[in-house]
């Protein structure tokens, strides 16, 4: 399994951005750390140097593992579950895919869908239209060689999709696109989930990607989550790739990287982990 760590190319509202500025920089710094890649968000798409953010990866050598660049979507009132804009919808997503291509990240539906509360004929209108809406989308992501990643969210910041057996059903629903899984976050799986290594069984081989922090919503090891075991589960369902840090930075966002990371490798190094 590979690290990453969320970085945004300037300051935004999200308050679990490690790193945020320049691309350029705090690329080759997490590189010098021994990152692998970056959770990307453009805070405001329209503002993005995509070119930029290519370079700064390319001379880094780190991947983008997603790229979350939809604010100004759904500032439109633009989410998969809402009645009668689909087209619209689809037609503004094409920047933000383009830029996904160009970056060679996946897309992430999380507050994208939509909520609930938002559709006037209530949860089972606003389910059918975000599976549509999801099926259409991801059909539009596979024109562009993109992958979408459906990320379940605790119910005190959404109501629509908590747990990874409603991202299944959702996608399930949607027509189960080859091109989308699942991503699932610690942080809300620990508030939404009866059992983490159970979440992790079900989703099996659709793990798209992980966000992987603590209970705190802070590095790994600085919580009191159980993250061995965690990563032993994610192992024994075969997952590989990227193990993404999406956490509230404090007051030194680069020594909390650099503990975060070590605590990542030591999980990593544990003998279950490589087949002994």
């Amino acid at each position: 399994m590979k690290a990453s760590i969320s970085v945004a190319d300037r300051s935004g509202r999200m308050p679990q951005i490690m790193f945020a500025g320049p691309l350029g920089p705090i690329c080759a710094k997490l590189a010098a750390l021994g990152y692998d890649g970056i959770d990307l968000f453009f805070p405001d798409p329209p503002a993005a140097d995509v070119a930029a953010a290519r370079r700064a990866l390319d001379e880094s050598g780190l991947a983008a593992a997603m790229l979350s660049a939809q604010g100004d979507l759904m500032a439109e009132g633009l989410y998969l579950n809402r009645p009668g804009v689909l087209p619209r919808l689809l037609e503004a997503s094409r920047r933000h895919l383009a830029m996904c291509a160009e970056l060679g990240a996946r897309s992430i539906v999380g507050f994208f869908r939509g909520q609930h509360k938002d559709v006037a004929g209530g949860r089972e209108e606003s389910l059918k239209c975000m599976a549509e809406g999801l099926g259409a989308y991801c059909a539009l992501a596979g024109s562009f060689g993109v992958g979408v990643l459906l990320e379940p969210i605790n119910r005190y910041e959404m109501d629509s999709i908590h747990t990874v057996a409603e991202a299944l059903s959702l996608r399930a629903a949607a027509g189960a696109p080859a091109n989308l899984a699942i991503l699932p976050d610690v942080f809300h799986m620990n508030i939404e989930e009866s059992s983490l290594a159970a979440a992790v069984a079900l989703a099996g081989k659709q793990i798209g990607h992980v966000h992987f922090v603590d209970n705190t919503r802070a590095v790994p090891g600085l919580g009191c989550l159980a993250l061995g075991a965690l990563a032993q589960c994610l192992g024994a369902v075969g997952y590989d790739g990227f193990l993404g840090m999406e956490a509230v930075p404090g007051k030194d966002p680069e020594a909390e990287a650099r503990a975060g990371l070590a605590t990542l490798r030591a999980l990593l190094s544990r003998p279950a982990l490589r087949g002994e």
